[in-house]
Order: C-alpha cells, then structure tokens, then sequence
C-alpha cells in the first residue's frame, strides 16, 4: 500500500482532530455548564463535527485507504452513544381513540411580529394547515403574541401565560379537553418559561409541560457571529447555558412529584448533545426517536439543519407517530407526536 502523501497527512491530521473533539463530545452531557462553561459550548459544535466525520470517512473510502477505520470507529461510537442521528421513517399505522393523545409544539416566534422582511399575510393560512394536518388534542405554543389575532378556536380549553401585565411575550397550552392545577415557572430576569396543566381526557389525567428554555440570543448566521465581539459573545453563550441548566433542573424537581405520565415539549434552545437535553429525558422517551425519520431538523444555522425542539413522554406512555412539519412561518418548525395512554 502506498504511503500517504504530504497532502494526505494533513488531511489525516485535520481528520484525527476532528475525531479527538468528537471523542470529548462524549463527556457534554454529563458536563453541567455551571462547572465547565467552556466545555460545555462543544455542544454546539457535535453535529458539525460528526458531519466532518463523515466526510473524511468518505474521502478515505473513495481513496482506499485504511485511515478510513478512523471514521468509521468514530461514527459508530457517536451513533451508539448519542442514539441515532438520522432516522428510517417507518410505516406504521396510527389510529386514534379514546386512549390516544395526540400533541403539537410550535414557537411561533410572535406571529413574526417583528420581522420586517418576512410576509406576514399567510401566517393563518399556514397555522391553520398545520393544525388541520397535525390534527392535536394539544398545542403547545412557544413565543405567543398578547395582542395576536389567531384565537385556536377548536380548542376550548387554554392557559395563556403572562410574566406580567406589560410584556407582549408569553406562552401557551390549547386543549380540547379540559385543563386543571395550571402553572408556571416564571424564571427570573428572562421572558423565556415553562407552563405546566393536568389534561384530562375520560378517565386519564397527563401532566403537560411546555418549555422555552433560556435563549442564546443569537442572530442565526455566521457572518452575524464574525461581527460580534467574541468575549461578550462566549460570555452570553455561557450565561445561557448556565441559566438553562438552572432552569432544566427545576423543571425536572417538579416533574419528579407528579403521580401521572409526563408529556414535555417545547424549545430547549440547545441540542440532543447538551446537558440539559439529558437532564430532561430521564425517565422519558424521545419522540422522534421513537417514530420520527430523517434528521429531524426543527431550526436552520445558516442552512445547517438543528433538532432544538422536542416532544417528549414518560416510559409508560406508547410513542405511536411522530413528524416535523415542513411549512412554516417561524424560524422554527412545529412537531407533532401521538401518544398511546396505558390502561
């Protein structure tokens, strides 16, 4: 076998410095930002890292060579440690009944209420394709409009959640059925929160949670990230993460003393890489894991496809569906699962 040229050395050396960051990905999620703020930013930078991991495999593969072991190792351990990363779609059928609870979750970025260059004209025509395509019993609604025009008139039952009587900002659980022991976290310092209700459908009562997660607050390109000042840059990030820990924590304090099954979703501004999305899924299934299929992408980076949002169930509950809807007026998609309640 011929030995590797000057050129092919430094690719290989890039292709082991990939491969050693993608190794200490591994730590994140048991990393909490409080302790390791730098560090946990590596969050961040998995699903690039694991796509760079792919490309130098397929480099080495097309070439022939045995550094393509390095890659191919490294691929497996990610897709073995942090569950799959692309998903089959299976075929199977969903029937809804009495026992079935089906539910949608959607940042909904304030109607774009300020956004100058999105048009604004088809917001309800898409809300309602979405609703009638999904067809939930709940919606979860991130980022809601005080002043908003769209009533969700099908669902009945709500709780639409203020920090105060000023902020535009809130959120929000529609239902078609009816809610009780309504609530929210009311973070401090920050508009994002998380409301919780019992839904009660027949004889079953469900503990809903509907989660923003502190926000990086970041412009999502990366000529917006060149222009930013990097100190004040890793400091927010940091802060975010810190703030988001803090908050996933609390949530999973509250969640730990309800007798019923759990459904979670929402916005966790952060990855299936990060702490917080481990802190979240203890005890819970991943509903795109589950059901789901392809990537699951729910925001773009700069065309670069992410998976923050989620919908989540407790281990006793069945994950029959699951999909991420495609049209949108958000930055973010809306996602839908169904869910099969025990008797």
């Amino acid at each position: 076998m011929k030995k590797l040229s000057f050129f092919e050395k430094i690719i290989f050396w890039c292709n082991s410095i990939v491969a050693f960051l993608l190794l200490i990905s591994f730590v994140l999620p048991f990393l909490p930002p409080k302790s390791f703020p730098a560090i946990a930013l590596l969050s961040l930078t998995v699903s690039p890292l694991i796509l760079l991991t792919f490309l130098f495999g397929l480099y080495w593969l097309l070439k022939l060579k045995k550094q393509f072991v390095l890659s191919a190792v490294m691929l497996f351990a990610a897709y073995s440690f942090f569950n799959p990363f692309y998903k089959f779609s299976s075929n199977d059928q969903v029937s809804s009944n009495d026992h079935t609870i089906s539910v949608l979750s959607y940042n909904v970025r304030l109607f774009n209420l300020y956004e100058k260059n999105e048009n604004t004209s088809n917001i309800a025509e898409v809300l309602n394709n979405t609703l009638t395509k999904a067809a939930p019993d709940v919606v979860f609604i991130q980022e809601y409009y005080r002043n908003t025009s769209h009533k969700f008139s099908k669902y009945p039952h709500r709780y639409i959640h203020f920090k105060n009587d000023k902020v535009l900002l809130g959120h929000a659980i529609f239902s078609k059925y009816p809610l009780v022991n309504k609530g929210a976290f009311d973070f401090v310092k920050t508009y994002n929160n998380t409301l919780f209700a019992d839904i009660i459908k027949g004889n079953d009562t469900l503990r809903l949670y509907n989660l923003h997660l502190k926000s990086l607050k970041i412009n999502p390109s990366v000529n917006s990230l060149q222009e930013q000042d990097k100190n004040m840059l890793y400091g927010r990030i940091t802060l975010a993460f810190q703030k988001q820990q803090e908050q996933a924590e609390a949530i999973l304090k509250h969640m730990n003393m309800t007798k019923y099954p759990i459904i979670l979703g929402g916005d966790f501004n952060n990855t299936a890489f990060s702490y917080v999305y481990r802190t979240l899924k203890k005890g819970m299934k991943d509903t795109f894991l589950e059901k789901g299929s392809g990537l699951g992408t729910t925001f773009t980076f700069d065309s670069y496809p992410l998976r923050i949002d989620y919908i989540f169930g407790s281990k006793t509950l069945e994950v029959i569906d699951f999909s991420t809807l495609e049209e949108t007026f958000s930055d973010h998609a809306p996602i839908a699962a169904v869910f099969r309640i025990p008797q």
